[in-house]
């Protein structure tokens, strides 16, 4: 049986990602991870990553953000991104 899709799904910049972890100590379903940053090899810290397949639509990884790289987005308006909607397949 496949998931009830959320009303809104977490979108991270990961362009301005510092991988901090704040949201990742904060997911109920642990849908983030940290990934190594292939924009900036030499920064060690990484950066974060949502698996909007398991994302819940919560909000507390945008609530503690401390540098509001996360957005709520509707999923509607996911689903109308051909690449975003690629990866809830």
């Amino acid at each position: 049986m496949a998931k009830k899709l959320p009303k809104q799904l977490a979108i991270l910049d990961e362009d301005l990602c510092t991988g901090c972890d704040a949201c990742i100590t904060v997911c109920p379903v642990d849908c983030i991870d940290k990934v190594h940053d292939p924009i900036h090899p030499g920064y060690a810290m990484g950066v974060c990553t949502i698996d909007m397949k398991r994302c819940i639509g919560c909000k507390l990884c945008a609530q503690v953000c401390p540098w509001d790289v996360i957005t709520m987005v509707p999923t509607e308006e996911v689903l109308a991104d051909a690449e975003a909607a690629a990866l809830l397949v």
